[in-house]
C-alpha cells in the first residue's frame, strides 16, 4: 500500500501506531448513529483491531484489507477502507463531525476509487448505507454510485434499512 494526496489531503496506509489519535477521533457516539456498532472502547481495542487489518489480507487470503487514514495537514480526519475481491471493492469511509460538510470525504474516497481502479484492477465499487444517512447517501451520489438492482447484489443482501449502491469503472466519475 502507498499514501494517497490530493489537493488537500493525505490518505496514509493504516497501522497499528495510529490507533491512539483514531481513538480521538472515532470515540464520537454521533459517528454511529448510522452503523451496527459503536465506538471503539479503548485505544488499546482499537490497536488489536488494527493488527488484525496490518497484513491488507484476510485470513483465508480471498480479500485484500485497504485501510487508509485521512489527514488535513497533521490532524486525523477519519479513515477510508475498501474490501477487494477480484475486480469488485467494497468500500466504507468513517470521518470526523468537525470535517462534515467541507468535501473532505468526497475528496478521499474519490482518491481510493482511483486508486484501486488503477492499482487493483477493480472495475466495480460496492457501498451499503442506511436508508435515513442522507449524507451518505449524497456523498455516493457524487462519487457517481447508483442505487443497485436486485440481479447486482451478489453475496450481501442489505438489511430492510440499508440500500446498497454501485458504480462500475466506466461509470461517471466523481462530479
Amino acid at each position: 500500500m502507498e499514501t494517497l494526496t490530493t489537493e488537500r489531503l493525505a490518505l496514509e496506509p493504516l497501522t497499528a501506531t495510529h490507533a491512539a489519535e483514531m481513538y480521538d477521533v472515532l470515540r464520537d457516539p454521533a459517528l454511529y448513529d448510522h452503523l451496527d456498532y459503536g465506538p471503539p472502547a479503548s485505544p488499546d481495542a482499537l490497536r488489536s483491531v488494527y493488527r488484525e487489518l496490518e497484513p491488507r489480507l484476510s485470513p483465508d487470503g480471498s480479500q485484500l484489507w485497504l485501510n487508509w487514514v485521512v489527514r488535513l495537514g497533521a490532524d486525523a480526519l477519519g479513515f477510508v477502507q475498501a474490501t477487494v475481491e477480484g475486480e469488485d471493492a467494497w468500500v466504507a469511509y468513517v470521518l470526523a463531525r468537525a470535517a462534515w460538510g467541507r468535501g473532505y470525504a468526497s475528496e478521499a474516497t474519490g482518491a481510493v476509487l482511483e486508486h484501486l481502479r488503477t492499482a487493483y484492477g477493480v472495475r466495480r465499487f460496492l457501498a451499503v448505507t442506511e436508508v435515513a444517512n442522507e449524507r451518505s447517501i449524497a456523498l455516493l451520489a457524487r462519487l457517481g454510485f447508483r442505487r443497485a438492482g436486485d440481479g447486482e447484489v451478489r453475496g450481501r443482501q442489505p438489511a430492510a434499512t440499508e440500500r446498497l449502491f454501485v458504480r462500475g469503472a466506466d461509470e461517471t466519475r466523481a462530479r
